[in-house]
């Protein structure tokens, strides 16, 4: 019976990813979902972050958002140590309509290792692990980085030496 015991706990560990907070795409991380106002996103990060109209959002923002198919109003920029990476929002109508996290500043690279999507994808990862769970897609250049999107599953990446830095969760886009 103890055997039984160890094998399942072995085996349960193995087979499910071990991460503390899922990213679910097309929807959000934790109680920073898609379609949340301002205030509950606040609430839940525990600052207000700092509001750029669109004009003033950073190109690699809006080429984002662009390649997700994401139409905006206007972000709300997070520069804090928070306990998610959450670096930038955009929102439409006052709902949050994209989330971005990334793994680029030394504390956000401690809060990332503990954070991987649902599939099982997980920051530092690379583009073979994110087609493997997503399906091939053809990778972008801007600027230096690379970038893979998934509109249809809600989804894109960004990576920096073929490793996964950022990781953006947006509504999934119909074809």
């Amino acid at each position: 019976m103890k055997l039984r015991i160890v094998f399942f706990l072995a085996f349960f560990s193995v087979s499910v990813p071990q991460y503390g907070q899922f990213l679910i795409p097309g929807e959000g991380i934790m109680d920073v979902k898609i379609g949340a106002d301002r205030d509950e996103v606040e609430w839940e990060l525990g600052f207000k972050g700092i509001r750029l109209t669109k004009e003033e959002v950073s190109p690699a923002m809006a080429y984002i958002a662009q390649q997700a198919g994401i139409d905006f109003d206007y972000a709300v920029s997070y520069r804090h140590l928070m306990w998610l990476p959450v670096t930038d929002l955009l929102f439409k109508s006052d709902k949050v309509c994209l989330v971005a996290l990334n793994s680029y500043h030394d504390y956000n690279q401690m809060l990332c290792v503990d954070i991987g999507t649902t599939e099982g994808l997980n920051f530092w990862e690379d583009a073979d692990a994110v087609n493997k769970i997503y399906g091939q897609q053809k990778i972008l250049k801007d600027k230096g980085r690379s970038y893979m999107f998934y509109p249809g599953r809600g989804i894109g990446v960004e990576m920096l030496d073929n490793e996964i830095r950022a990781m953006f969760i947006f509504m999934a886009q119909l074809k």
